[in-house]
């Protein structure tokens, strides 16, 4: 039964897939019970064969809570421009007002907004195949997670955050694209962000 499932199934593709039991809302608990899948939020369901796989957590966390994409330290890492291994899933929003965190059985889902004029901007698709997800470009990553830091205005102070604090990769930070680091940059309409655009120009 286990291999029948698609990997990503709502409640409605359930109701569908299980239509000849008499009640197929009995066969989904007892699928949840049994471990062969995991309830990500109300509705919404993961198969546990593939629940583990890194791009499938990407596009799990793409339909949990959007409009959404993949971002901040975990786009960082993804890219390999910070060491650490990244636990938790984070992610990108618009308009929502708050933060939002999602506790699931195959880890943690956080989300962020961003300024509504940045959101649409520096977005790719990553993965394979089925498992394409929505992520950050590099460049994109980056900003956003300036954005969540407030009020830099020393370029002294914005070189320590990025290769102190952050811990990016300096080579791999001077390999990226410096327009699209200026021109994403310039969305924001932040202090930090001002300050990272000096920075970049500096660079250069």
């Amino acid at each position: 039964m286990q291999n029948d499932l698609v990997d990503l199934p709502d409640a409605l593709w359930l109701q569908g897939h299980f239509a000849e039991y008499a009640n197929p809302k009995a066969v989904v608990a007892r699928l949840t019970r049994q471990g062969v899948l995991h309830r990500l939020k109300r509705g919404l369901y993961i198969n546990a064969r593939r629940a583990h796989e890194p791009d499938l957590a990407g596009k799990a966390a793409n339909r949990l809570y959007g409009p959404s994409y993949v971002s901040f330290v975990s786009a960082l890492r993804w890219y390999g421009l910070i060491p650490e291994h990244v636990v938790h899933v984070t992610s990108a929003t618009f308009g929502k007002g708050r933060k939002k965190r999602f506790d699931t059985p195959i880890g943690s889902f956080f989300y962020q907004d961003i300024p509504v004029s940045a959101y649409p901007f520096g977005i790719r698709f990553v993965g394979r195949g089925r498992d394409r997800y929505l992520m950050a470009s590099p460049e994109k990553a980056i900003c956003d997670e300036l954005y969540r830091v407030a009020g830099i205005r020393s370029i002294q102070r914005m070189q320590d955050l990025l290769f102190e604090d952050l811990r990016l990769d300096r080579e791999r930070f001077m390999e990226l694209d410096r327009q699209d680091l200026l021109s994403l940059s310039g969305r924001y309409s932040a202090t930090s962000l001002d300050t990272f655009a000096r920075f970049v120009r500096r660079q250069s």
